[in-house]
């Protein structure tokens, strides 16, 4: 066996094994050995793709694709890593080249994708039901599932997730997504009694909490709400997104405190969501001060209407009102919640006027 081959075999083996960065160690050695070959410009590719380095992937997957364009498996590796990295226009330009040269459900599987983030509902169904009629693995039918739910056809959708789970009653992402659409049409029983399966088959999973507490908070048990979404932080390990939902619902609950303790614990310091949160909390705690200087941090990073209206209504509460209507005035021309600030504003006008009208 020739040097290239080998490090092409032991890397394909550390790939099938979920090493990741050691069998990209091996493809980078066999493209360093002989960088005429394709087969190792996709190995490779796909070893990025794993470790989440999207643009390498994509980069050694368009080599491949340029050095052989004629097997379609690199064509399609190719348009994989395009839409990947948001180019879904040429993506699917090349998914269609690479149905030319042969038929696959992944081509379709692609451009069903391809179909729905351009909110072209019909072609992504079509897609899809292509896809799942070629080959009935668990990926094309949950795909053809999802598409059919997203088109309206949630009847459809769970008869098939129904049919997965009785094949396979551990099957993960069949019974969350039938918990999805059981809550869809509003069979709260039935959607209950999925996600309690999620979680008895993964109880590390945030997203059941999650998803738990915000049934327990519909249903205005804010108990077992807080529960969950505890819960859902725990297990996330104090991920931002989980803990901003908690400090969202103690800002509900008027919990002020409770929400701050939990953001600065898990919060990033570049992460204008978390001074928004902050600035809300603030806010409501009547601490004025230390809202505007966190709502402003918001606007210099993203010159969010949101936290416009919020540093608009804190000015408000300290009665700088000239301020207060200038920031609102700005957040007005981003057409964001336009019949709230406009009823902002004539609150203003209104406290500014009232001792001329004697009211």
């Amino acid at each position: 066996m020739s040097d290239y081959n080998k490090e092409i075999a032991e890397g394909f083996e550390l790939l099938t094994q979920g090493e990741f960065e050691k069998s990209l160690e091996k493809f980078i050695t066999a493209i360093e050995i002989d960088s005429t070959r394709p087969d190792a410009f996709s190995l490779a590719s796909e070893a990025f793709a794993q470790i989440g380095d999207t643009e390498n992937a994509k980069s050694h997957a368009e080599q491949a694709y340029k050095m052989d364009s004629g097997i379609p498996e690199y064509v399609l590796q190719y348009a994989s890593m395009l839409y990947a990295t948001g180019d879904s226009e040429e993506s699917l330009k090349l998914a269609n080249e690479a149905q030319k040269k042969g038929e696959m459900p992944e081509i379709h599987l692609l451009k069903s994708n391809i179909y729905m983030d351009m909110e072209e509902a019909q072609k992504a169904l079509k897609e899809a039901k292509i896809a799942f009629e070629m080959d009935k693995n668990p990926i094309y039918r949950t795909n053809y599932a999802i598409v059919l739910k997203e088109s309206g056809k949630i009847k459809e959708s769970t008869e098939i997730l129904t049919k997965m789970i009785q094949e396979k009653p551990d099957d993960l992402d069949a019974l969350y997504l039938l918990f999805q659409n059981e809550l869809a049409e509003e069979h709260l029983d039935e959607a209950m009694n999925y996600i309690t399966k999620c979680i008895s088959l993964n109880d590390s999973e945030p997203l059941f909490y999650s998803e738990l507490a915000s049934m327990m908070e519909d249903f205005e048990d804010n108990e077992k709400a807080e529960k969950y979404y505890k819960k859902a932080l725990e297990v996330s390990d104090n991920d931002p997104e989980m803990a901003m939902q908690l400090a969202e619902f103690y800002q509900s609950m008027d919990k002020f405190q409770e929400g701050i303790d939990v953001l600065e614990g898990a919060h990033s310091d570049e992460d204008p969501e978390y001074f928004l949160m902050m600035g809300k909390l603030l806010l409501g705690k009547k601490e004025y001060n230390k809202a505007l200087s966190h709502l402003d941090i918001v606007i210099e990073m993203a010159d969010d209407p949101e936290a416009k209206i919020v540093k608009g209504t804190c000015l408000m509460e300290i009665n700088r009102l000239n301020d207060a209507q200038s920031i609102l005035k700005e957040a007005l021309k981003q057409d964001f919640q336009t019949e709230y600030v406009e009823s902002l504003l004539n609150q203003i006008w209104w406290k500014e006027n009232s001792k001329k009208f004697k009211l």
